[in-house]
């Protein structure tokens, strides 16, 4: 019974079925006027059913941008 507590807990899925895009897609969207790529790093559905993601900008000391909305991310970059 106490090893129990160190047992690794299984992570769920939690990536959104319905989300355009997936995890570490590269794409292109508006940030304060003009037209940033960035890097997918997290998706969750809010109360109304939008798909909000967290988008990373910069590589060394990266910004993340919490709750950006699926519609007005432009386009996935190839």
């Amino acid at each position: 019974m106490f090893f129990d507590i160190f047992k690794k807990k299984s992570k769920k899925n939690t990536w959104p079925p319905n989300a355009k895009y997936q995890l570490r897609d590269f794409v292109r969207f508006r940030h304060r006027g003009e037209i940033c790529c960035g890097i997918i790093y997290q998706a969750r559905v809010d109360e109304d059913g939008n798909v909000l993601y967290t988008v990373q900008i910069g590589g060394e000391c990266p910004i993340l941008i919490n709750d950006y909305k699926e519609e007005n991310i432009v386009d996935k970059v190839n």
